[in-house]
C-alpha cells in the first residue's frame, strides 16, 4: 500500500470507487426510468383495447350491429336504419354510441364510444364529449379517438366518405365527411359548437402511435333528413 505523503490525507479502499458507483447508480435510475416510460403507455394501450373490444362484443352481442363490416356503394347515401335484432339500451350505461367507418370496409373500423370527456380516453379509446349534442341533434357531436391500436389506417378517411353513428336506441345517423385537416393541437378551432347545424367533427392523433398533431374531420348529417 502507498504511504500517506506529508500534508495529505491518506487514501482508504473505496476513494477511486465511490464515483464509480454513483455514475452506476445513477445509469441503472434511468434504465429503469426508461423502461417505465416505455411500459406505461404499452400496458394502458393493452388495458384500452381490452375495454374496447369488451364494450363491442357487448354492443354487438345486444343486436347493435347495424353497418358493421357492411359493403360499401360510394354511389348511394345510407340511411338511418333501426336493426330488427337490436335491443335498445341493451349493452351497459357506459356504451354511448356505435361508430362505424363505413368507407374503410377494408379495415373493418368500429367503436363504441364512452360518454364523458378527456380523461375518459385514459379508459377507452373513443370518447363522446359530453357537453356536445347527441348523434343526430343540431349542433356539432364532437367524438374523440386514440389511433392505436385499432385505428393505423384511418388517415384514409377522405373528404366525401361517411360515418354511422347508430345511438342506445338502435337509431344509425349517416354522416358525409365535408372536411379534413391536420393540425397542431392548439390549432384545433373545429370544436366549437356549430348553432344551428347538424354536424359531428372527429378528432384522432397523428402520425399512428405519436403525438405531434391531431387529424380532424369535419361531416354532416346526410340521413335522415336533418329536422326529420
Amino acid at each position: 500500500m502507498e504511504a500517506a505523503r506529508p500534508g495529505n490525507p491518506p487514501r482508504g479502499r473505496g476513494g477511486r470507487r465511490w464515483p464509480s458507483r454513483l455514475m452506476m447508480l445513477v445509469g441503472a435510475g434511468l434504465v429503469v426510468t426508461g423502461i417505465v416510460v416505455i411500459l406505461v403507455p404499452i400496458v394502458s394501450t393493452y388495458l384500452r383495447g381490452g375495454a374496447d373490444d369488451k364494450a363491442l362484443q357487448e354492443w354487438r352481442s345486444g343486436g347493435s350491429n347495424a353497418l358493421v363490416g357492411a359493403p360499401h356503394d360510394p354511389d348511394a347515401v345510407p340511411g338511418a336504419s333501426t336493426a330488427a335484432s337490436c335491443k335498445p339500451n341493451s349493452a351497459p350505461a357506459e356504451d354511448y354510441a356505435l361508430v362505424s367507418f363505413v368507407s374503410l370496409p377494408q379495415y373493418g373500423y368500429a367503436g363504441v364510444a364512452g360518454n364523458g370527456d378527456w380523461n375518459t380516453l385514459h379508459e377507452r379509446s373513443m370518447v363522446h364529449y359530453k357537453t356536445s349534442p347527441a348523434p343526430g341533434q343540431k349542433g356539432n357531436v364532437i367524438i374523440a379517438f386514440h389511433r392505436e391500436p385499432h385505428y393505423e389506417h384511418i388517415d384514409q378517411l377522405a373528404t366525401g366518405g361517411t360515418v354511422a353513428v347508430q345511438d342506445r336506441n338502435c337509431t344509425t345517423w349517416t354522416y358525409r365527411i365535408t372536411g379534413r385537416w391536420t393540425l397542431n393541437p392548439t390549432s384545433v378551432s373545429q370544436l366549437d359548437d356549430t348553432p344551428g347545424q347538424y354536424n359531428l367533427t372527429l378528432i384522432t392523433c397523428t402520425p399512428w402511435w405519436q403525438d405531434y398533431n391531431r387529424i380532424v374531420w369535419r361531416a354532416t348529417l346526410v340521413q335522415p333528413q336533418p329536422g326529420v
